[in-house]
């Protein structure tokens, strides 16, 4: 077994990963990658000390609070929960909108309290990085043909009927925000709030605010 210098480990067989993980062990799948025209899933198998959601979790902290490795990159991009997960989701938004690390951690911790939003704290991804363990077996496994529907399907009554019409979805990533979603996701870009037409700066970020702060902190006492 190849170890990791972080809480993860690589192993080749299930029976490595027995030998050498103590305690209670939780079994899941993550996708690494499809091949529909070769019908092959590329994927990793992951016998862990925690669920499914808290790698995730703990994956996300140490994106914001640290920095992942070259193999925890790849598996934190693999996840469905960065589109799946609200706060993961417009944190990476905020991000590619050029947002700082620095700012985000601060926009989040007030975010929390505004809006009631899942956030980990540094605490809390300290927390799991003391606690989670995880070892991936990769794997690759062949998809079962499927027959092509060509849209035609034979009636009773007469030669035949279009089918039923069925439903495409685009990925997450391009689905639009909710309502809920664009407020925070404006919150954490630029730091004001929509309100009813109008819009509400917190006091750190309210630049007028900062001036006068500075303004009066600067001025000379009198002896």
């Amino acid at each position: 077994m190849n170890n990791n210098p972080s809480n993860f480990a690589l192993a080749n067989r299930p029976s490595e990963a027995y030998a050498s993980f103590r305690g209670p062990m939780l079994r899941y799948p993550i996708v690494k990658s499809i091949d529909r025209q070769n019908g092959v899933v590329r994927r990793w198998i992951v016998l862990s000390s925690g669920r499914r959601s808290r790698l995730a979790q703990f994956l996300f902290g140490k994106w914001l609070w640290d920095e992942l490795n070259r193999f925890e990159n790849l598996v934190f991009w693999s996840l469905s929960e960065i589109t799946s997960e609200q706060t993961i989701y417009l944190s990476l938004k905020a991000f590619a909108f050029g947002i700082p690390k620095k700012l985000l951690r601060k926009r989040l911790e007030k975010a929390r309290i505004l809006f009631g939003i899942n956030s980990i704290s540094r605490q809390q991804y300290l927390s799991l990085k003391g606690q989670l363990n995880c070892i991936f077996i990769e794997e690759t496994i062949t998809l079962r043909p499927t027959i092509k529907y060509s849209g035609y399907t034979k009636h009773y009554k007469d030669k035949g009927t279009l089918g039923t019409e069925r439903e495409y979805y685009l990925s997450e990533i391009l689905s639009p925000c909710t309502i809920e979603d664009e407020i925070i996701f404006q919150y954490l870009t630029v730091g004001d709030i929509p309100l009813f037409g109008g819009v509400v700066l917190l006091p750190e970020d309210d630049p007028k605010r900062s001036k006068r702060k500075q303004k009066i902190r600067t001025k000379p006492t009198k002896e």
